[in-house]
């Protein structure tokens, strides 16, 4: 998931362990920027107290380079003085908005029907309204979905959801706000996700497919048989681990 959910994690992290996304970067700038803004530094001070962190932090980090990355987040912030830390630890999904996807009846479909639900439902908690509305770049909804389709197949998907009714695109030019309608509130909870990682997982699992969590990391995956217990990555350090103590004994033995 591209989102961050819990900025105050990573805030701290930052601060006490001088800890950097390398995935997003600007993730770590605009929440340092946040704070700072937040304790009443000046727009000045901000970008000296990010710069100053970069430069004990990020490794090979060239000032000249990122000043107008800098300098773009932090007129942002300063501009919409929200200093408020995003903290969203889970999302619940009701048992008649699971129905709805169920029926769909075609399983890429429901895929991306699902996460279509958990961002609209994310998207509510940081707007504080439920107003069911997504808006992120197309690409993230399938990549979370585990579907590999074209840019022009994903267009050609969602006008099909829209055909349906599932969904209602905005009518603002060059926008990809896309309004998700098959939200029910007034019905039972039946999941409740506090781990974003894999999260379309979680319906898979709800429909009975062999989903397990990984023993050592937590995180969901596909278990091909009762013997695989480790995700992809964590099997991958696991063998690595065995291999290197088992190089270790050798040239004790020799």
């Amino acid at each position: 998931m591209i989102l961050i959910l819990n900025e105050k994690e990573l805030l701290r992290k930052s601060l006490e362990e001088g800890y950097i996304d390398n995935d997003k970067t600007s993730n770590t700038i605009r929440i340092l920027a946040k704070y700072y803004f937040s304790i009443d530094m000046s727009k000045k001070q901000v970008y000296d107290s990010i710069n100053k962190f970069f430069i004990v932090n990020y490794r090979k980090y060239n000032a000249v380079k990122w000043q107008k990355t800098f300098d773009r987040i932090i007129d942002k912030v300063c501009k919409d003085k929200d200093y408020n830390l995003l903290n969203i630890n889970n999302i619940e999904i009701t048992k008649a908005e699971l129905d709805k996807i169920k029926k769909i009846d075609n399983i890429k479909f429901e895929k991306i029907a699902f996460v279509l639900l958990v961002y609209a439902k994310i998207y509510n908690q940081m707007n504080n309204k439920d107003s069911d509305w997504v808006n992120i770049d197309q690409k993230y909804i399938f990549s979370d979905a585990k579907i590999k389709e074209s840019i022009y197949n994903q267009g050609i998907i969602l006008h099909i959801f829209e055909e349906l009714g599932l969904i209602t695109p905005t009518k603002i030019v060059d926008h990809t706000n896309i309004k998700v309608n098959y939200i029910d509130k007034n019905s039972p909870i039946e999941l409740v996700i506090s781990d974003f990682r894999n999260f379309v997982y979680e319906y898979l699992k709800w429909k009975g497919k062999n989903i397990i969590n990984c023993e050592k990391c937590g995180i969901l995956f596909y278990s091909k048989n009762n013997s695989h217990k480790f995700c992809e990555i964590c099997q991958k350090d696991n063998w690595r681990k065995y291999n290197a103590e088992k190089q270790r004994e050798y040239r004790m033995r020799v």
